[in-house]
């Protein structure tokens, strides 16, 4: 067999069997981080033309499997796995899967001796991802799955002791291959380290976003999409939601209108009320010119508790305090940027129950 139909073999293998794996891995170790891993693996072999591609990849797409077991011996548990894989026969040697499975083993940063070989020296290398904004994001991600009960402020002085022990001068960090671009990334994020308030507006940002990812996740469920309705003012706003939705893997359902010719807004507010009623979908998001005339028309159904905003601060409250299940806008008032601010916030955001319970529980007209 040709190297390359060997290689190309493999690479099919390893995207079926071992890299869906990482899907329950938690968010910073999942496909995005083992596909990362393994391509930025074989761009620094450039350098090393005697290194063999396919060990290479096999070491790469298995260097973290060990999570199965546990973090603190995951880099041992993955050359474990690599060992015990009767399938990796079929094209390496003996030696050559003791050689993969070191190299595996030595990714670790926090590593007590150095990679025996270069495909331990690449997988680490690869494995570093100095970025800033990824190495922030994926350190408190860690935190929210490890560490659920700290707060903000406890979260970010868990993040300063880890960045000073792993990453700042004296860190526990080594970087193995010169030609990476490693090493001008570590020293521009050890900057930032050494200015508070850069730093800290970066966590503060980061923790942010994916606080409202998490809410978001929470409020939105698999399988029940967004309802969207509008009529030809608001349009234009309508679309630019739907390509947030999108963009963010979102499901929705979109109950009209679908162009900007003149329409009447209660022959698409009704159904969209209707099937956030039901259950069909959840929550709802509506925009007419005004907001006015399709936040009135929502609010004639009984289920429905639909909120006129024009500001982020009036959806988040909206949330808040009346659980409302509909955002209501003002296309021809409102900016799409200001729009999908609203949008975000309004999906993010929990009721908080509580003394707002009863409130919204007197909310229906009672008939009896």
């Amino acid at each position: 067999m040709e190297n390359n139909d060997r290689y190309n073999e493999i690479a099919e293998f390893l995207e079926r069997e071992i890299v869906p794996r990482y899907d329950n891995f938690d968010a910073g170790h999942r496909r995005d981080h083992v596909h990362y891993v393994m391509q930025e693996s074989q761009n620094l072999a450039q350098h090393y033309p005697t290194a063999d591609r396919s060990m290479l990849m096999v070491a790469a797409a298995y260097h973290d499997l060990g999570l199965e077991v546990g973090r603190k011996v995951h880099h041992t548990e993955s050359g474990r796995i690599i060992r015990e894989d009767s399938r990796l026969r079929k094209w390496f040697t003996a030696e050559q899967i003791e050689t993969i499975a070191q190299a595996a083993e030595d990714h670790r940063a926090s590593s007590d001796h150095e990679p025996r070989t270069i495909y331990g020296r690449l997988v680490a290398e690869a494995d570093r991802q100095i970025d800033g904004d990824t190495i922030v994001r994926r350190t408190i991600q860690f935190s929210f799955k490890h560490y659920p009960g700290l707060d903000r402020e406890e979260n970010y002085r868990r993040f300063m002791e880890h960045m000073g022990e792993k990453y700042d001068d004296g860190g526990y960090l080594k970087l193995w291959i010169p030609e990476s671009a490693n090493a001008k990334r570590l020293q521009e994020f050890r900057q930032l380290l050494h200015d508070p308030k850069a730093i800290r507006e970066k966590f503060d940002k980061i923790y942010d976003k994916l606080i409202n990812e998490k809410n978001m996740t929470n409020i939105l469920k698999p399988g029940i999409p967004v309802a969207l309705c509008s009529d030809h003012a608001g349009f234009a706003t309508k679309q630019a939601v739907i390509e947030y939705l999108k963009e963010n893997n979102i499901e929705y359902k979109d109950f009209g209108t679908y162009s900007e010719e003149s329409c009447d807004y209660p022959d698409f507010a009704h159904p969209c009320a209707l099937a956030v009623e039901n259950g069909e979908c959840y929550p709802g998001i509506a925009v007419c010119g005004s907001g006015e005339g399709i936040n009135i028309t929502l609010n004639k159904h009984q289920g429905i508790r639909s909120a006129l905003c024009w500001l982020p601060e009036l959806a988040k409250l909206a949330r808040q305090h009346n659980d409302a299940n509909v955002l209501a806008m003002p296309g021809r008032f409102v900016t799409n940027e200001e729009a999908l601010e609203m949008v975000k916030t309004f999906l993010s955001t929990e009721f908080e129950g509580g003394r707002h319970q009863k409130r919204v529980e007197k909310i229906p007209v009672r008939r009896d």
